[in-house]
């Protein structure tokens, strides 16, 4: 008699596994489903912790897919013109890793923020005046993480890069001024089909950025990271202030 109490109590905790209502870490995904959210505009986008952004450019529109017994603890408002989206799912000791993922299409975007230890995956080409794209936790200590890469095709005028985490990015199609700053951490950039006419540059990381600018370089290697360029631009000041190099790969 007692073995059943404790049997009893387990069956117990195994039916409620498949309920949203579950404790988070024995909380099953359940099924699949979409969800779209209705927000205000927005011209910024933060991803935060366990949610995929998946990212396109037309008419503003957002879409939740997770798991039905997950969903409600999917957190996705503007803030101050900026969409947050935050998974609060935080424990899946009995569930797969990144079955969140977040649709958004939108008109114009001037930021994304990376924090999601997943990538963002642009579908067709953003075509914007300014984009800064950001994994860092400048504003303030570990109030973000600063882990999540970046795939995208850009159409851009100016392109800015701030991160000092783990966070990579392989981006292509046209951005005509470039400005990449790594200030600490092991980023890389593989841009080499980025077709970039002004590159500037302050490198504190220990990766690499390869990449293929085609009038200017200006800028500082200022870790043991790399420049390597795919090209041979007309002007170049950059400075060399520790193992770091720029190096030519034709």
């Amino acid at each position: 008699m007692k073995v059943i109490g404790p049997i009893i109590i387990a069956v117990l905790i195994l039916i409620s596994c498949g309920s949203e209502n579950s404790w988070d870490c024995l909380q099953t995904t359940g099924e699949i489903i979409t969800e779209e959210v209705e927000v205000v505009n927005f011209n910024a986008i933060s991803v935060l912790q366990r949610s995929q952004l998946i990212i396109s450019q037309g008419t503003q529109r957002v879409r939740v897919e997770t798991g039905e017994n997950l969903i409600n603890d999917v957190e996705v408002y503007v803030d101050n013109g900026t969409l947050i989206i935050d998974n609060k799912n935080s424990c899946n000791l009995v569930r797969d890793y990144g079955v969140t993922k977040v649709y958004v299409t939108i008109p114009d975007i001037t930021e994304i923020r990376n924090a999601s230890g997943l990538p963002v995956i642009g579908e067709g080409v953003l075509s914007v005046t300014e984009l800064t794209l950001t994994s860092d936790d400048l504003e303030e200590e570990d109030l973000y993480r600063k882990v999540g890469d970046f795939r995208l095709n850009l159409d851009v005028d100016q392109l800015t890069i701030i991160t000092n985490g783990k966070s990579n990015f392989f981006l292509d199609g046209r951005a005509t001024a470039v400005d990449i700053n790594f200030l600490d951490g092991d980023n890389r950039c593989e841009c080499t089909a980025l077709d970039v006419n002004t590159l500037s540059v302050f490198h504190r990381g220990t990766n690499d950025i390869i990449i293929a600018p085609q009038t200017s370089v200006t800028g500082e290697l200022r870790s043991t990271g790399n420049l390597i360029l795919r090209s041979r631009p007309a002007v170049v000041d950059l400075q060399e202030l520790y193992t770091g190099r720029l190096i030519y790969q034709d």
